[in-house]
C-alpha cells in the first residue's frame, strides 16, 4: 500500500512540472496502474476464496469418510462382541449340562468354570454398552480393550 501511494506522489510530482497534456497523459496512466492494482487484488481475492472454498470442501468430505468409516468400525466390533458373547453363552449352557451330570468334585470344577465364563460374559456386556457411549476421541482407545477383552474371553472358552 505504501508504494502505491508513493507511485501516486512521484506522479503528482511529475504532474506539477509537466504541461497540461502531459499532465493528462500521467492522470490517466496513474489510473491504468491503480485499474491494475485492484484487478490484481480482486484477482488475488478470487483465488483466495476459491482455494479456501476446495479446502473447506475437501475438510467436509474427509469429515463425511471418517464418520462413515467410525461407523463401520462400530459396527464391525458390535458384531465381533455379540458373536463372542454367543461363543461364551453357549459354553456357560454347555457348562450347566456337565454341572448337572457332574459327580460332587467335578460339579465344583464346573462351577469355577461357569463363574469365570460369567464374568467374561459380564465383560463383554459392559463393552457393548461402552460401545454405544464411545465418541471419535476415545474410539482407538475402546477398540484395543474391546479386543483385548474378546482374546481374553477366547483364551478363556479354550481353557477347560
Amino acid at each position: 500500500m505504501k508504494k502505491h501511494w508513493m507511485y501516486i506522489a512521484l506522479l503528482a510530482g511529475t504532474l506539477a512540472a509537466c504541461n497540461s497534456e502531459d499532465k493528462h497523459k500521467v492522470a490517466e496512466d496513474a489510473q491504468k496502474a491503480q485499474d491494475k492494482i485492484e484487478n490484481a487484488a480482486d484477482k488475488a481475492a478470487a483465488k483466495t476464496k476459491e482455494a479456501y472454498d476446495d479446502i473447506a470442501s475437501d475438510v467436509r468430505e474427509e469429515t463425511s469418510e471418517s464418520k462413515a468409516d467410525l461407523e463401520e468400525e462400530r459396527s464391525e466390533m458390535k458384531v465381533k462382541l455379540e458373536d463372542q458373547k454367543v461363543a461364551l453363552q453357549n459354553e456357560i449352557d454347555r457348562v450347566n449340562e456337565k454341572i448337572k451330570l457332574a459327580r460332587d468334585k467335578e460339579k465344583i470344577r464346573w462351577q469355577e468354570r461357569k463363574a469365570k465364563l460369567e464374568v467374561e460374559r459380564d465383560k463383554l456386556d459392559v463393552s457393548l454398552k461402552e460401545l454405544k457411549l464411545k465418541v471419535k476421541d476415545d474410539w482407538r482407545d475402546f477398540k484395543r480393550d474391546a479386543n483385548r477383552t474378546i482374546e481374553d474371553t477366547k483364551r478363556s472358552l479354550n481353557n477347560e
